[in-house]
């Protein structure tokens, strides 16, 4: 529908069970049943203190190791092996899934070593959305004869958090995800290099966000008797690659890696395959060999590499393998070879050439070069700006090398340069999310020097801010002087400030010209640069095209003051992945132009593909969708009221109630009278309907009729090049805009009670 940024999973939910009887009779007068009671008694206490027990010991244990608590419930939650379904042929499983509005996907043959005669089959079962819903296994004893199910398997979707795990740690986490991520493939993994039981596959799928592709899935487990299916591990990749073998333990190459890194920070996650089958995760908490008295100097590597300092962490595990010799384990192997992994990628990105400095330095940072990168900064005060930005963003991961560097027995004295910078990052945070406390600093014994360049990179940052207040001032007296008198005297015009606004996005290479706004800048290294044209802003409590009362020759330095809530309002890029279903993400309005007239903003953010409708800006909390899933069925007097505005006085087709009875509804007060208006969408099954009886309906994705409470027609884009993409937040007050989006722009269109449209 039209007004839904991301789809979300249809509930069902069950009815209540019956009232509850209670007996009610009278004392029993019968000796005999105290000491059954007593023994009842005694059994119950017994019963719960072994349960207190047993909850003591799994607290205990989640104290000390945090990944107990997944692990074990991954064993609970296993999937068990199905049992056997009555066995069906192909086709009855087909006319099965015809009667339930389902489809039999495509099957997979698999290759069974030593079962040359045999055919086996995995035949996905397929929701009308393309889901997958089962999967069933079929076999012949015989190649060519009839193919019958010997196991099932119910799939299940995978929950927004666990898809989503691997920005737990990370400012870019998506915003707009659906609640359920499907699978809608099975692809079969390589065969290992060294020989494991059974076969291995993967439920998959995948998702745009934010210009990327996220792979995810689960780990299928065939048996080598194909007697079974088996779902195990949920896995994710942000850098959509699917799990890939690996030699962890040292046994061969049999073990699973999958990579969950998000931008430069490295995360390889490790799987050990352990006969059964089951999957064991390499663990940065657990010491998993007896080190005796080593044992803290292994849980310090470990804290090492929770840190992200993957070089000395690898290091000193390297150190104690030769110490611990024969109480060395496959376990302990696998957490050396899994920070090598890291290492070596922290590595290469240190070592690479750069096109923006910012990044170079960043880079420097994760690979625990606190020196160069800081020598770096000091060349270039510049981009301390930036830098700061990007560590008051930072959701602990930087902050938490900063602490693990600083806790070794003698760290480079460049570590509490970085680390006074991140507790200034976090001055200006609302809340202080990575422990980057003020009193940080007089805890450590910091040497002189290191206070002393400090307090230099700090008062560099003073004088960049004066430099660019002073430049923008500069500009804006320039720009003033060059106006006539009468544009002149608007830098004295008291404007009402623009709370919100709505815009189009077009990416541009770095602005050549522009008003930079106090403590920003225009330079090329802060990224993606986006200018926005807007379209619509909130002034004064109420919706205006274009910058409304922000005259084309203003000065800059005027317009700043008016802009600037709007601009700071957490403004939103909204990248559409169909005209119907957006993914959004933060931008940082930094500028803006005023060289074409109109007011042009100049913001960064993250970088974007080709979208289904132009990318869409909007300060945050300007726009609402109304949700599909919660809409109503079509009351009759809108259908015949529709139904009039589409055929006129035309004869209707006979079916028509009923092939429109899917029609959603959304009741809601436009108008601002106090009365509801309907609004009735149109999808592309509904659009195919009416396009069947021969109605000219205009190629357009999505239509929408809006009826007052009377069934008058107050809005259709019907035959209209346009169509609905989203509502204003009435929270703002005053009437509900339309945004519509026209041939190639947006437009709001707003409601006249004069003429009782929306126009």
């Amino acid at each position: 529908m039209p007004f839904r940024l991301a789809p979300r999973p249809k509930v069902s939910t069950a009815s209540a069970p019956g009232a509850v009887q209670i007996w009610v009779g009278t004392r029993s007068r019968r000796l005999w049943r105290r000491p059954l009671v007593l023994v009842l008694v005694a059994a119950g206490l017994s019963g719960g203190l072994l349960l207190l027990g047993l909850s003591f010991r799994l607290g205990l244990r989640l104290m000390l190791d945090p990944e107990a608590l997944p692990q074990t419930l991954a064993r609970l939650t296993r999937s068990q092996p199905e049992a056997l379904p009555p066995a069906i042929s192909l086709e009855e499983l087909r006319q099965q899934a015809e009667a339930s509005q389902q489809q039999v996907g495509e099957p997979l043959r698999l290759e069974l070593s030593g079962a040359k005669d045999r055919e086996v089959l995995i035949v996905p079962v397929l929701e009308a959305t393309g889901a997958i819903a089962a999967l069933h296994l079929f076999a012949s004893e015989d190649k060519g004869g009839e193919l019958r199910a010997i196991a099932t398997l119910p799939t299940a979707a995978l929950p927004k958090d666990t898809v989503l795990a691997p920005w737990l740690s990370s400012p870019q986490a998506p915003t707009a995800a659906p609640a359920n991520f499907d699978f809608t493939r099975v692809v079969a993994l390589p065969a290992p290099p060294v020989a494991t039981d059974g076969l291995w596959f993967t439920l998959e799928g995948s998702w745009q966000q934010q210009g990327l592709t996220l792979r995810y899935g689960q780990l299928l487990h065939v048996d080598s008797q194909a007697q079974r299916l088996e779902l195990l591990t949920p896995w994710s990749s942000p850098a959509n690659r699917p799990p890939q073998w690996a030699d962890l333990d040292g046994d061969g190459p049999s073990d699973l890696v999958i990579d969950e890194t998000v931008g430069l920070e490295p995360a390889l996650r490790g799987l050990q395959v352990i006969p059964g089958p089951r999957l064991q995760s390499v663990s940065w908490v657990r010491v998993p060999v007896d080190a005796g008295a080593q044992a803290g100097d292994y849980q310090q590597a470990l804290r090492l590499a929770r840190g992200g300092l993957w070089h000395p962490a690898q290091g000193q595990l390297a150190t104690l393998k030769a110490g611990l010799a024969q109480a060395w384990n496959p376990a302990a192997e696998a957490q050396l070879r899994l920070m090598e992994r890291h290492r070596a990628i922290t590595r290469q990105q240190a070592e690479q050439d750069w096109s923006t400095p910012t990044q170079h330095i960043l880079a420097l940072l994760i690979d625990g070069r606190w020196e160069p990168a800081l020598t770096r900064l000091e060349a270039n005060p510049e981009l301390l700006p930036t830098l700061l930005n990007r560590l008051g963003v930072d959701q602990g991961r930087l902050w938490n090398r900063i602490s693990a560097a600083a806790a070794l027995p003698d760290p480079p004295a460049a570590v509490y340069v970085w680390g006074g910078l991140a507790i200034k990052a976090q001055q200006n945070q609302p809340t202080n999310r990575d422990g980057a406390t003020p009193d940080w600093l007089n805890r450590q014994s910091v040497p002189a020097a290191a206070r002393q360049r400090l307090a230099k990179v700090l008062a560099t940052l003073t004088t960049t801010q004066a430099q660019a207040v002073a430049s923008a001032k500069a500009g804006a007296t320039a720009a003033i002087a060059a106006q006539p008198p009468s544009a002149q005297a608007t830098e004295n015009i008291a404007l009402p400030p623009i709370t919100a606004f709505i815009g189009q996005a077009r990416p541009i290479s770095a602005p050549q010209s522009g008003y930079a706004a106090p403590g920003q800048s225009l330079d090329a290294a802060l990224g993606q640069w986006y200018a926005i044209d807007v379209q619509a802003v909130n002034q004064s409590q109420a919706w205006q095209r274009g910058t409304g009362s922000v005259s084309a020759g203003a000065a800059p330095a005027a317009v700043w003051p008016v802009v600037q809530p709007a601009a700071q309002a957490s403004p939103q890029l909204l990248r559409w992945v169909s005209p119907t279903t957006g993914v959004s993400a933060p931008l940082t309005v930094r500028g803006f132009s005023l060289t074409n007239g109109p007011v042009t903003l100049l913001a960064t953010g993250p970088a974007t593909n080709a979208s289904a409708l132009p990318p869409l800006v909007f300060s945050q909390g300007a726009l609402m969708w109304l949700d599909a899933n919660q809409g109503q069925t079509a009351e009759p007097g809108a259908i015949a009221a529709t139904a009039t505005a589409i055929f006129g006085d035309q004869p209707l087709p006979a079916d028509f109630a009923s092939a429109l009875a899917s029609l959603t509804q959304h009741s809601i007060d436009l108008t601002g009278d106090g009365q509801p208006e309907r609004v009735l969408t149109w999808d592309e099954t509904a659009l195919t309907q009416l396009k069947n009886w021969r109605v000219q309906v205009e190629p357009t994705v999505v239509k929408t009729i809006i009826l007052s409470a009377d069934d008058r027609v107050l809005y259709s884009d019907m035959f209209a090049p346009q169509t609905v993409v989203a509502l204003t937040n009435p929270a703002l007050d005053g009437p509900v805009g339309l945004l519509v989006h026209q041939v190639g722009r947006y437009e709001l269109l707003s409601w006249q009670a004069a003429s009782q449209q929306f126009e």
